[in-house]
């Protein structure tokens, strides 16, 4: 193992407030995309989450849902290769920039096979 590889996480983990009523489903039985239709409230059908490292929107959104915050873990080699380029810039706050990762339901099964916890705080 090189240093460089030393330094990376093993994992990195992203932040999802589940909808009201959806906490436990997404947790038990993951991402479907009968769970992220193509109409309002996702109107592209994707599942939207906090950035790695930052459950800070994830913690906005849930103050309205109050279903927790869903964590999902996912090998460092597979979120770059599969995630990485998913990221987009959200916002900035306190002077960081804080980014979204949209996963598209093409990428569910992989999303599925990640542990997941969810966290009333």
């Amino acid at each position: 193992m090189n240093s460089d590889q030393s330094l990376q996480p093993q994992a990195v983990t992203i932040y999802k407030a589940p909808q009201k009523g959806k906490g436990q489903k997404l947790l038990k039985e993951g991402f479907q995309p009968a769970d992220f239709p193509h109409n309002p409230p996702y109107l592209d059908g994707n599942c939207y989450f906090a950035g790695p490292s930052d459950r800070s929107i994830a913690e906005e959104y849930n103050q309205s849902y109050q279903e927790g915050i869903l964590e999902v873990s996912i090998k460092q080699a597979t979120y770059n290769q599969d995630f990485k380029s998913l990221e987009y810039r959200y916002d900035e706050k306190d002077g960081n920039e804080r980014f979204e990762v949209v996963v598209p339901q093409r990428l569910f099964p992989i999303l599925n096979q990640c542990p997941r916890v969810l966290k009333s705080r």
